[in-house]
């Protein structure tokens, strides 16, 4: 009877502080909230990948809209009638030009003018009474299909409310930007039709307009000749005062046309009033000289001026003057009876010129005082005589000039009456002679014709809806089937996953013309020059970053779900490492469906089941392959507790006693999602790499093998993409075709 081994502790993976190296972070996927957003190689990627659903869904879409187009046009044809009205500028009456009149040119008055009448065109009125007025209208086919009864029931009427309805429904008035045009377009399915309404809606408003402005053309010349009967009667008052104006001006010797002999008069006293100021201001300075100085008790210069003058005055100066020449030749004689007798000979004569002098000086003073005040009482009498003829004069041609204000203003008032009198009349005269033209009016600038091809449908607007929802519908659906993807594809899908090391992508051996023929678990062995080999020898690289194999010496190559490529990328991984110099035991875990047997052409009558029973047989087990340093030991016979097997203390006496001659043992196992035997053997290496198929396995699978792992307390290394796709959308792109140009010499772009 066979004794189940017991079961053993987890196989710690490595020491504790013996890390391997740090993960690049390209190769790092720890965010996925971050990664949900979709990128423009993403969109690129979608469309590329649903070229051909794009391109068919716009070549039906093109045809179904060419259908369409053709149906609509026997079953809805529309044609459009436009006609265009013209805005004429607004045109004021001008007395100076010779035609009456002048426009105003004011883009922002015109594009008023536009919308107003643009607003007239459309209203409700103005429909209202083409439809009840306008026979041509209520004879066409349109208005006959708006039928109601009669009040009483006995007949079919027109139905003038539906038809305005649908009038306003179907017609357009627009103003056209930057002209002076306005388009009135109605659409209907008979064109003669269409042009009658348009025609006949916008002679209609070209009538009401015509008689609005006779109305208002009418009341405008009424209002004129008011005013000009008004001035005329203003002329007849200023003619009348402007006579009896002359007549009083006249009367007081004035005249209306020349100057008058009283403002000459004036001229002349005015002068002669400057003259007497002038001789009245000398006479002042006189008087006060002579007069004023005088009763201060002061000789005036003028006085002692004439007092030396006088010729007594003048005789004993020189008396004076030689008696004092004598008494200077006597000096020294001082004491001398002669010299007394000159010395009082000369002070008599001193006194007798004092005395002397004070008589002339009397009598100057007393004539020069009776002098400046005749001059000085003259000549303000003569200059108030004259002061009060000016101002007599002042005052009766200031009467003359309130007068002559008056009657110059009264012919001012004539004249402006005469010369406003005239532009009214001309301003009359205007309005008869223009009366056909406009005044800020609208008029025709082309009728509308019977137009001939339909509005509705085109060609070009049905193909481009119809291109345009079939894009939409296209591109709809390749991004739905995009989110409604979750398959892993590229490395971006494993980062939405988070959490997991990406070591490396293995295209897919369709797109690598050097793997024909080639078995796929030898590629790197037997086509080590392809993009395939490349690829697993960059996995191996990227592995020993991810973990340093010095410590990391068992592994367990796993995979979601079956037909992943595990074993293939088992094979692979043993073979680089064998071939980078290290010596591996490639071992078959996989009781359920084992592969490695076939993949290197061995006998599987004992193998990893055999040694697992006895250790002894562990050399007679494991068989060599034609990869240097490659040792496989298969499955070996199918044993009942492949489980239990691997969770007790046997395959931890497997692993150390592997490890003593190999550099690193590598499992390859069943799917960790399925087997069991696959959950026991993974936490008890060292570590476990994943393996996905590229399209096959989707994000949720994957995210359930992590947590497995985690779970486990197993050491996740990373995640192998397996099959990556290079066309239809796939990540690689030209990658597969640069690395042979590149690898051949070949000249890359």
């Amino acid at each position: 009877m066979t004794t189940l081994p017991q079961t053993t502790s987890v196989r710690l993976p490595r020491p504790i502080g013996a890390g391997g190296m740090a993960v690049p972070s390209h190769m790092t996927a720890h965010a996925p909230a971050a990664a949900n957003s979709m990128t423009a190689g993403d969109v690129w990627r979608v469309l590329r990948s649903n070229m051909w659903l794009i391109i068919g869904t716009l070549i039906v879409s093109g045809i179904l809209g060419v259908i369409a187009n053709m149906i609509l046009l026997r079953t809805y044809a529309r044609f459009t009638a436009t006609g265009l009205v013209q805005i004429t500028a607004t045109r004021l009456p001008n007395p100076f030009k010779d035609n009456g009149e002048v426009e105003i040119q004011d883009p922002g008055a015109m594009a008023v003018d536009q919308r107003t009448q643009a607003q007239i065109l459309a209203s409700e009125s103005l429909i209202s009474e083409v439809l009840q007025n306008s026979d041509e209208v209520r004879a066409t086919d349109w208005f006959k299909q708006f039928k109601k009864k009669s009040a009483d029931g006995s007949a079919m009427v027109p139905d003038i409310a539906e038809a305005k309805n649908d009038l306003m429904k179907s017609l357009s008035v627009s103003a056209i930007t930057d002209t002076k045009l306005i388009a009135a377009s109605m659409t209907y399915k008979v064109p003669q039709d269409a042009r009658v309404i348009v025609e006949e809606l916008i002679n209609q408003h070209l009538t009401d307009v015509f008689q609005s402005r006779e109305l208002r053309d009418a009341d405008r010349v009424n209002s004129l000749k008011v005013q000009r009967d008004k001035l005329d009667q203003a002329m007849r008052a200023a003619s009348n005062d402007i006579h009896k104006y002359e007549i009083e001006i006249a009367n007081k010797g004035y005249n209306t046309n020349r100057i008058s002999p009283k403002e000459l008069q004036l001229t002349e006293w005015v002068k002669q009033q400057t003259d007497l100021q002038s001789k009245l201001n000398l006479a002042q300075a006189l008087y006060d000289e002579v007069v004023v100085s005088s009763q201060k008790g002061e000789t005036p210069g003028l006085v002692e001026r004439e007092v030396e003058k006088d010729y007594r005055v003048l005789e004993l100066s020189k008396q004076v003057d030689m008696a004092q020449m004598q008494l200077s030749f006597m000096k020294g004689q001082e004491g001398s009876a002669r010299y007394s007798s000159a010395q009082a000979s000369a002070d008599a004569m001193t006194e007798r010129l004092d005395q002397v002098k004070a008589q002339v000086r009397a009598s100057v003073l007393q004539l020069y005082s009776e002098q400046a005040t005749s001059q000085f009482s003259t000549a303000q009498k003569d200059l108030q005589g004259v002061t009060q003829k000016i101002e007599d004069l002042k005052a009766e041609m200031g009467e003359v000039s309130f007068t002559m204000v008056q009657y110059l203003t009264r012919i001012d008032e004539e004249k402006a009456a005469r010369d406003r009198k005239k532009v009214l009349q001309d301003q009359i005269d205007a309005i008869a002679i223009n009366k056909s033209k406009s005044y800020a009016g609208v008029d025709w600038a082309r009728k509308p014709e019977t137009p001939d091809t339909p509005s509705f449908p085109k060609m070009s607007i049905s193909l481009s809806v119809a291109l345009a929802f079939g894009l939409l519908l296209s591109l709809g659906i390749a991004f739905l089937r995009e989110m409604m993807d979750t398959t892993v594809r590229s490395p971006r899908d494993i980062q939405r996953v988070g959490q997991m090391n990406l070591l490396g992508m293995i295209p897919h051996e369709d797109d690598d013309p050097q793997a024909a023929g080639v078995p796929l678990p030898m590629m790197i062995f037997q086509a080590p020059t392809s993009i395939i080999a490349e690829q697993f020898r960059q996995v191996r690289t990227r592995l020993q970053h991810a973990a340093s194999l010095d410590t990391t010496r068992s592994i367990l190559v796993t995979s979601p779900s079956p037909d992943d490529g595990k074993s293939t990328v088992a094979a692979n991984l043993a073979a680089g490492l064998a071939l980078n110099g290290r010596k591996i035991l490639l071992v078959d875990g996989n009781f359920r469906r084992p592969e490695l047997h076939r993949i290197f052409g061995v006998e599987n009558d004992k193998g990893f089941s055999t040694v697992l029973g006895s250790l002894e047989s562990f050399e007679d087990c494991v068989q060599h392959t034609k990869v240097p340093n490659l040792d496989v030991l298969t499955t070996g016979p199918k044993p009942q507790n492949a489980t239990e097997l691997l969770e007790s203390q046997l395959l931890i006496d497997f692993i150390e006693a592997a490890l003593e001659e190999y550099d690193h043992v590598i499992f390859d196992s069943g799917p960790m999602l399925l087997v069991s035997e696959t959950a026991a053997l993974a936490p008890r290496v060292d570590g476990v790499i994943s393996v996905v198929r590229a399209r096959t396995n989707t994000r949720g699978l994957l995210q359930r093998m992590r947590d497995t792992l985690r779970q486990l307390k197993a050491e996740h290394l990373g995640v192998v993409l397996n099959a990556v796709r290079s066309q239809g959308g796939g990540y690689y792109g030209r990658n597969i075709k640069t690395y042979y140009e590149y690898q051949n010499g070949q000249p890359t772009a």
